[in-house]
């Protein structure tokens, strides 16, 4: 653009001369001076072309990095009939490693989940919660180890054949740009093999369980609100509480909940550990978290450190026996002591 315009000056001021000078009519003048805008028009969009070739291949790039990347899971080439009901899931022995990790993330951990049977999973930040629950969905297979739904080995089964027997309720699950009935009505739709579609008393009775249901009558537009990109119309506890009435609406029979009070403040952590617990009753469910608070109600806890099982048992008998399930614990009063005592006006 800056060429253009200098050289259009420069070509009407020699121009100008010209007819000054009796060697150029003044009708001629204008073809002089649109000459140039004429010539430069027929490469005015190269520099936007280089722009876009530039970004272009730069998201070849990401693209050819994700394809190049080793896939975490194997399918079968045949596999195997799925089992009509998931239980008992076994997991024996199980050790994972994620590609390029000296250390296994999980080393050799195992446990078994009958109908109904709630288990929670804890441990610090790198202790393995995570890569359990990827394992669980097969987003990652096992280095060694079983893992069976059944009496069926996982690893013989369809990746979505898995899936349909246990779900994920995410801590950064996501949620689209849409009203809250669109956001709710994905766990049940378009499922050949599944229940019917989800209708609004359906909706309903998921939101109820997560006790969303009072919050979202309120609103003007009820189910037909919508949330927003990313959720960002809600509040950290709405969308965890939403994410949590899909994953009921979906009716897994074995639901894990992976880190659902993250980045939540305490009482709003707390606030929903305590429903989802009460929610998930009677359903097998798979609780990994960080919080120890309101782990009584569920049958077991399995404590990892660095990718092993230190520590099982019911919460009454890992709060009283001298181990790092008491520490966590006493720990997490302290911090919570601390930021209640914060919290209390002078």
């Amino acid at each position: 653009a800056l060429l253009c315009g200098l050289t259009v000056a420069a070509a009407a001021v020699a121009g100008v001369q010209a007819v000054h000078a009796g060697r150029l009519e003044g009708v001629a003048l204008a073809v002089v001076v649109l000459t140039p805008l004429a010539a430069f028009e027929a490469v005015t969009g190269l520099p936007l072309a280089v722009q876009y070739r530039q970004r272009t291949r730069r998201a070849a790039e990401r693209v050819f990095e994700v394809l190049d990347a080793p896939a975490p899971v194997r399918e079968p080439a045949a596999p195997a009939t799925p089992p009509e009901v998931p239980f008992p899931l076994v997991v024996r022995d199980l050790t994972a490693r994620h590609s390029g990790q000296a250390r296994p993330a999980l080393d050799a951990v195992g446990f078994t989940l009958t109908a109904g049977r709630r288990l929670a999973v804890v441990g610090p930040s790198g202790s393995g919660k995570t890569t359990l629950a990827q394992t669980l969905l097969r987003f990652l297979d096992p280095e060694a180890g079983t893992y069976s739904l059944g009496g069926t080995d996982a690893r013989a089964l369809d990746g979505d054949a898995v899936r349909r027997h246990v779900g994920l309720c995410a801590q950064d699950a996501h949620l689209f740009d849409s009203s809250l009935r669109e956001n709710l009505r994905l766990a049940r739709r378009n499922r050949a093999d599944g229940p019917a579609d989800a209708d609004d008393r359906d909706l309903w009775d998921a939101l109820e369980r997560a006790r969303l249901a009072d919050w979202v009558r309120g609103l003007p537009d009820g189910l037909d609100t919508m949330v927003g990109e990313h959720g960002a119309r809600l509040s950290g506890g709405q969308r965890q509480r939403l994410a949590l009435a899909r994953a009921l609406l979906a009716d897994f029979p074995v639901l894990v909940l992976d880190e659902p009070a993250e980045h939540l403040d305490l009482a709003t952590a707390d606030a929903l550990t305590a429903d989802l617990l009460a929610a998930t009753e009677g359903r097998t469910t798979v609780l990994i978290t960080h919080r120890l608070t309101g782990l009584e109600a569920v049958d077991e806890v399995l404590v990892l450190d660095h990718g092993r099982v230190v520590q099982r048992g019911g919460h009454a008998e890992l709060a009283t026996a001298d181990g790092p399930f008491r520490r966590m614990l006493e720990r997490e009063r302290a911090v919570d002591a601390a930021y209640t005592g914060a919290r209390v006006p002078v």
